[in-house]
């Protein structure tokens, strides 16, 4: 008893640790800059995070959920990855126990977590979380699997090729049908046919639930196009029109300031006159920070335009309603529930 609760403690501590770690791949993964920093930061202000204020769940609640630096909010999406990847390592080894498939499956959720919440973001599955799937379903190949190689065969087969049709008629993302392969290939036909049904049921209500908050937000004038537009991408990142010139930002600052000065009393050309003898000095404060300014927005921008396609493209989607994250959540029923569905359709059907 005593053996299984340590070992609890340790699944929780394990998913934890880990959930941290994926809210750092949900973030940067889409971006392009997963190498880019060493160490985590804040996506407001760009500051460092500190190790003691980088704790899962407990650096959250100390914080008061605003960063250090700047006082800005934390989404609170990064302690509902950390609690959600926990709580499905400590119910995958309630569900194996002490052997090889929990391993497997505490992977398979990591890749699945990501995967679910970058698409909630940019409409679009990570590929390397569907390598991740398939590596494990080539690695259950082995004795210990659970499921035979001709049930694999099936399930990946028996869902994925089906909604390839659809996919090809505009009905789905390829995304999707990927995931669907993947998963097809570690649960074996049965559970892919109780995952495609789970996800199916989960996307409807989802879509339905989702429009109708879309319908109540738009009839009472509340909704505008930052609706639209991914929580991720609202960040310093997309502060800027995409240039990377620092002449262009520099050039922006000044019409600016011009703009400013032509709404006052004071006369324009006194105050530039002004403006220009001050900026004359070496080392000012302002240009200190317009330095600075220049710098951050020039590295910020060196990743190329295809980050922000990513999030222009999820924000000309509209209404539309990303499915990965149903195909993970009916991922997690098949799993666990897959038997007992089983067992109770086929009394059903007298089997």
């Amino acid at each position: 008893m005593a053996l299984d609760i340590t070992l609890y403690i340790l699944s929780a501590l394990t998913g934890l640790a880990i959930g941290s770690f994926l809210n750092v791949c949900i973030y940067r993964l889409p971006r392009g800059e997963f190498f880019s920093r060493a160490r985590s930061y804040c996506p407001k202000c760009s500051a460092p995070i500190r190790a003691r204020d980088n704790i899962p769940l407990i650096s959250y609640i100390v914080l008061r959920g605003k960063c250090r630096s700047c006082g800005q909010p934390i989404s609170p999406r990064y302690p509902v990855v950390e609690a959600l990847t926990a709580a499905l390592f400590i119910a995958n080894f309630a569900y194996f126990g002490v052997h090889p498939l929990t391993i497997v499956w505490d992977i398979a959720v990591c890749a699945l977590i990501t995967a679910a919440f970058i698409d909630l973001d940019t409409f679009e599955i990570p590929d390397s979380a569907i390598l991740v799937l398939l590596v494990l379903g080539a690695v259950t190949f082995a004795p210990f699997g659970g499921v035979s190689w001709q049930d694999k065969l099936i399930g990946c087969a028996c869902v994925s090729v089906p909604m390839l049709i659809v996919c090809l008629l505009g009905g789905m993302g390829f995304g999707d049908v990927k995931l669907y392969f993947v998963l097809g290939l570690l649960l074996g036909w049965q559970k892919t046919l109780v995952l495609f049904l789970f996800s199916a049921v989960l996307g409807a209500a989802g879509s339905l639930i989702v429009m109708a908050v879309r319908k109540r937000k738009a009839a009472s004038g509340g909704e505008d196009a930052a609706d639209n537009i991914p929580e991720s991408s609202t960040d310093h990142d997309m502060v800027t029109d995409g240039s990377t010139d620092p002449d262009a930002i520099s050039e922006d600052m000044t019409n600016f300031d011009i703009m400013r000065d032509e709404t006052t009393d004071i006369d324009p050309s006194a105050r530039n006159a002004a403006k220009i003898e001050q900026t004359s000095e070496e080392d000012t404060p302002s240009d200190k920070n317009r330095g600075k300014a220049r710098i951050f927005f020039k590295k910020r921008g060196e990743e190329g335009e295809e980050r922000e396609d990513a999030f222009t493209r999820a924000a000309k989607r509209g209404s539309a309603v990303p499915f990965g994250p149903f195909i993970a959540l009916a991922t997690v029923v098949a799993l666990y529930g897959g038997d007992a569905i089983i067992s109770f359709y086929a009394r059903i059907l007298g089997l």
